[in-house]
């Protein structure tokens, strides 16, 4: 049975009261103690039976009329049979439901439960005389410098300033071999240190780290109560017609009190109740072991549910961070020349290309120099002085200002780049053009595959929304094989177009990564969030937060939905069948009330076991 969290520990004292009852009265039946065994079953059917009529009543007060309501006309139906050996019994069925449930959600969460006891709680700070501080993580400032010693956890997200090892990022990027980090490398919280001490600058605190976003983001599903958490109360009305209609018919025919109990007490709907929580719980468990947050059942359920993914470009489809293309030189240097002084003069930006600049020159293996008088225009560009002279990296307007001839060449190969979503930032000394780097937006590798993949789950249209110009979109669509897609658009377009969508084809889903995405994650039945780069209004909005850098994940979390909701399903079917099957058994004299309560308790671990066997499911 479905309870909530402030109810376990008080059904477990029930459960015990009831048991003990039972007990008490079995001994004082086999020993003849008169009626003494009737009182005591009297006694703890009536106890035992008031937070289950309460929270039943309760429920119908509000207008719901689930299956539960048959399990409690059962109960009353044994005070009006005198059967309160079959009351008591029923009783315990109950509350034995209830805890095999809370067991069975406990074994479902651990995954939820692992990746909070695996927050970082502690830093070690290095301060001015070199010494070591432990802070706690809530402590850590921007700019501080930290030491993560071997085998303890990233507190912070940072950049390794000294030291080299490998870390394990499992729990952040899904990345199963350790990652090496060495200077200049980006480190994220939650990942362990497998070998040597690093020295780390804190560019995030505690809260806005990667994994505090995971974490706090596991807090709110964890917390979130859904409106609807019972996929059987869909077809509560159905069943509760077919249960009374037997009653009835076993009534006119045999006016037998004890055939009308147990029909009820077969028809007492356990399965049903326990189908749904526990497969759905099992589907958030395990989504969060690939790193997707999913913040409720509801949210499942209506991914497991879905007709079509829209799907948002950049950051989405796109890698969402420029990428360098190639370098290239228009000067007697060679293009690796062109990239080891861009790297050189841009290394102490704070632009997104800077990174992107230093990781393609860490891989090439490029020595590069520290710039002197480093001076940066913001939205323009950067200057420096290297040991051969000044140097300027940046947009092209920038180096024309610096009395730069720039030929008309070059100009028309800039508004190709343009044409095709690439930017070329440009480098010259203080004379001439010395050449370009091209960076662009890439399309994320393992995209075209988790297309094909996800077209293995009958899902009837992909479709890509974008605000970029449509012959990009177009170059983009092609590529990860999309035959639908619609660009220029505002992201209120975005919302009108995705309206339009789910009127005609059902409930969609919307994937994206952006503050611009937020509204169409909103509108979308079922909202995505890409939020492996940090928290974004997109992560607040989205049902579904993939904190892991892979389209994969996408895939995997409609795989997990689609599962959960077929082995509830699963289960809501076959405990309906078979409790038909056994009301016909109960109504034709085939089953005592008793005889039919075992039978329940043997389809409840059933039930628990098909549900819970997403746990075990490999995902491909």
């Amino acid at each position: 049975m479905k309870t909530k969290s402030n109810f376990l520990k008080y059904d477990i004292l029930i459960q015990g009261f009831i048991f003990i009852g039972l007990i008490l009265g079995g001994a004082f039946h086999l020993f003849h103690y008169g009626i003494w065994d009737q009182k005591v079953w009297l006694f703890t059917l009536v106890i035992g039976s008031f937070p289950f009529v309460f929270r039943t009543f309760k429920s119908i007060f509000k207008g719901k009329f689930g299956v539960d309501l048959i399990a409690i006309v059962a109960i009353f139906a044994s005070f009006w049979a005198s059967q309160y050996l079959t009351g008591v019994v029923i009783l315990l069925m109950l509350s034995s439901g209830e805890v095999l449930e809370a067991y069975a959600q406990a074994l479902a969460k651990r995954e939820l439960t692992q990746l909070l006891n695996k927050a970082p709680s502690f830093a070690h700070i290095k301060e001015k005389d070199n010494k070591l501080r432990e802070i706690s993580v809530d402590e850590v400032k921007i700019g501080d410098i930290l030491i993560t010693k071997p085998g303890e956890v990233v507190p912070v997200d940072g950049i390794v300033v000294d030291g080299i090892s490998n870390l394990d990022e499992a729990i952040i990027t899904g990345e199963s071999l350790p990652v090496e980090k060495r200077p200049g490398s980006m480190v994220y919280s939650g990942s362990v240190n497998e070998e040597r001490s690093l020295e780390v600058r804190a560019i995030k605190n505690s809260t806005d780290s990667k994994y505090q976003i995971i974490v706090k983001l596991v807090k709110e599903a964890q917390s979130v109560e859904a409106p609807v958490v019972r996929l059987a109360d869909r077809y509560a009305l159905f069943f509760n017609i077919i249960t009374f209609v037997v009653v009835i018919i076993s009534w006119v025919l045999f006016k037998d009190p004890i055939r009308v109990l147990s029909i009820l007490v077969v028809a007492s709907p356990c399965p049903l109740i326990l189908a749904t929580p526990i497969a759905m719980i099992s589907g958030i468990s395990k989504a969060a072991s690939r790193g997707i947050v999913i913040k409720n059942g509801i949210a499942l359920e209506k991914l497991g549910e879905v007709k079509g993914i829209v799907f948002d470009k950049t950051g989405t489809l796109t890698l969402g961070m420029p990428e360098v293309v190639e370098p290239v030189s228009v000067s007697l240097l060679s293009a690796d020349e062109v990239l080891r002084i861009a790297v050189s003069i841009d290394q102490l930006s704070a632009h997104v290309f800077a990174r992107s600049l230093i990781d393609y020159a860490q891989k090439k293996s490029l020595e590069l120099d520290y710039p002197d008088n480093f001076e940066e225009v913001f939205g323009q560009g950067v200057n420096g002085k290297l040991k051969d002279g000044l140097y300027f990296f940046g947009k092209l307007k920038y180096i024309e200002n610096q009395n730069i001839k720039i030929n008309k060449d070059i100009e028309k190969e800039h508004k190709i780049f343009q044409e095709q979503g690439k930017t070329a930032v440009y480098l010259s000394n203080d004379k001439d053009l010395l050449g370009y780097v091209v960076f662009a937006d890439i399309v994320r590798p393992e995209t075209k595959s988790m297309f094909e993949s996800i077209r293995e789950h009958n899902i009837s249209r992909l479709i890509m929304l974008t605000g970029d110009k449509k012959s990009v979109a177009e170059n983009i669509a092609k590529s990860v094989g999309i035959t639908e897609f619609q660009a220029e658009l505002l992201p209120e377009q975005k919302v009108e177009w995705l309206k339009k969508i789910q009127s005609e084809y059902g409930p969609v889903a919307m994937v994206g990564d952006g503050v611009n995405d937020a509204p169409a994650l909103a509108v979308a039945s079922v909202g995505i969030a890409m939020a492996s780069h940090g928290a974004t209004a997109a992560s607040e909005t989205g049902d579904v937060v993939i904190m892991v850098n892979n389209m994969h994940r996408v895939h995997d979390a409609l795989h997990i939905a689609q599962s959960a909701v077929r082995l509830a399903k699963q289960s809501i079917f076959f405990g309906m069948g078979v409790s038909i099957m056994l009301m016909i058994l109960a109504m034709l004299g085939y089953i005592t009330p008793i005889f039919g309560a075992i039978m329940q308790e043997i389809l409840d671990a059933i039930v628990i076991m098909n549900a819970l066997r997403l746990n075990f499911e490999k995902i491909e």
